[in-house]
């Protein structure tokens, strides 16, 4: 090499090495990434302790317990989403504090009055229903699913006015709190008496008891300075007004929220009423081990990702390049995990969690390949709202819940095994959310270009 090339070489590393530092710094100084940072670190730790107990609670319990359990949250997860009609979604999206304020009573005036309904109604025709449904596994405690819909709506209302307000820190250190009070709570319980009713009464209690510490969080934090600007501007608004402005929530999100939980829990039902309650229960350890790096990583970044794709849009930024980026990164750090579990499920189940939990295992082979899935979808899913493609969503999830239901019902009457029937689903699965997220990636395309044709 001369004398005259070696500079240059030196120069180009330099360069390389000064831009290196360069990104690194900006992406500390990132206000996004330390919000989500924040997040991870409060989802990872109440993960974390989470996962401490489970080995104990699995051992307590047994698969019978946890397949009441799982088929009770069933129900429960199928009524959260739409408790508040899905307007605590929109309290983020409002310029005004004073609106979002009127979402807030929206939200928890809607919650309490549907949760009468179903008390009412469960009161009249639980057992009738229960009937119906070949789930009289859980008829004693169905008079607790209105106690846990309500409490599950005001959860997501506090949820939603920190990220709005951009307290995460809150958010992860309650994470953390409810997580090891919880969790000692349910393990205290079942030492002294390990049966099915215990664990889905202290279970029903994890919603009210974590709406409860970030109500109280809130309360104490320091009002912000945009709080006090912003009340002196104008009035709070109406819930009738709020209700109007934001009615496509109701009308489109709540059908695409309801339709969506069903296809999601209703293996636990088909599994309980075709196969029995201990495969309801491998199934329900499985999608709550399997969900964790979902919601330690996926949902955490959602939920910073949400108003901040929401001021793009405001913005006028190229929201498909944004899409792509965050997508791709998820897929990078999920692929290990799940990989993990698909190769090595049934032996990691059995150590984990006991011999007793190796079917379990083998379940869970197949539902990573689908949480994989839907762990890349997040950015995605949370785009659709802000993109206002509610009503094209509403489609989507219409054929995409027919094609888990054929899927469920197809493996479970048909094939007659429980393993089959899961692995159907998994199938299902994996082709709804990477379809969803190609639709959603063209559609953000589509929506820029029209952007900049109108500039």
């Amino acid at each position: 090499m001369s004398a005259i090339d070696q500079p240059s070489v030196s120069g180009g590393s330099s360069s390389f090495r000064e831009r290196l530092t360069a990104l690194l710094r900006g992406s500390v100084r990132s206000k996004l990434l330390r919000n989500i940072v924040t997040v991870v670190s409060g989802t990872a730790g109440a993960q974390a302790l989470t996962l401490a107990f489970m080995p104990v609670i699995t051992r307590i319990y047994g698969p019978e317990a946890y397949g009441i359990l799982g088929t009770f949250l069933s129900v429960t997860m199928m009524l959260i989403p739409v408790a508040a009609l899905t307007y605590p979604i929109a309290i983020v999206l409002p310029k005004r504090d004073g609106d979002a304020r009127g979402l807030v009573r929206l939200g928890l005036a809607i919650a309490l009055s549907l949760s009468i309904v179903v008390a009412l109604g469960l009161l009249f025709f639980g057992d009738q229903l229960a009937a119906t449904l070949e789930i009289e596994i859980i008829q004693p405690y169905l008079m607790l699913v209105p106690f846990v819909m309500f409490c599950g709506a005001a959860l997501e209302i506090c949820q939603q006015w920190l990220f709005r307000t951009q307290r995460f820190s809150i958010t992860a250190s309650v994470a953390v709190g409810h997580s090891l009070l919880f969790n000692s709570m349910r393990t205290v319980a079942g030492l002294l008496q390990s049966s099915a009713l215990v664990l889905v009464c202290t279970t029903a209690l994890q919603q009210a008891l974590h709406a409860a510490m970030l109500g109280l969080a809130i309360m104490r934090s320091k009002p912000r300075v945009e709080d006090h600007a912003d009340e002196g501007e104008q009035r709070d608004a109406g819930m009738l007004e709020m209700a109007r402005k934001h009615n496509d929530f109701p009308k489109y999100r709540a059908p695409v929220m309801l339709i969506n939980a069903i296809s999601q829990h209703l293996p636990t039902l088909v599994l309980a009423a075709y196969f029995g309650p201990a495969a309801a229960g491998f199934f329900a350890l499985c999608k709550q081990a399997l969900t964790m790096p979902t919601n330690l990583i996926g949902k955490s970044v959602a939920d910073v990702y949400y108003p901040r794709i929401s001021r793009a849009i405001h913005d006028r930024e190229p929201v498909a390049a944004m899409l792509f980026k965050a997508t791709s990164a998820l897929g990078l750090v999920g692929v290990v995990p799940f990989a993990v579990v698909a190769i090595f499920g049934p032996w990691l189940f059995a150590t984990v969690f006991g011999q007793q939990w190796q079917v379990a295992g083998e379940y869970a082979r197949w539902l990573a390949l689908a949480e994989f899935a839907v762990f890349i979808s997040r950015p995605s899913v949370v785009a659709v709202p802000a993109l206002s493609l509610q009503a094209r969503f509403l489609l989507f999830e219409v054929f995409s819940t027919s094609l888990r239901l054929l899927a469920l019902f197809g493996g479970a009457i048909f094939l007659g095994d429980a393993l089959a029937t899961v692995q159907a689903f998994a199938a299902a699965s994996i082709v709804i959310y990477l379809s969803l997220v190609v639709i959603v990636m063209i559609a953000a395309r589509r929506w820029y270009a029209r952007q900049q044709a109108v500039v």
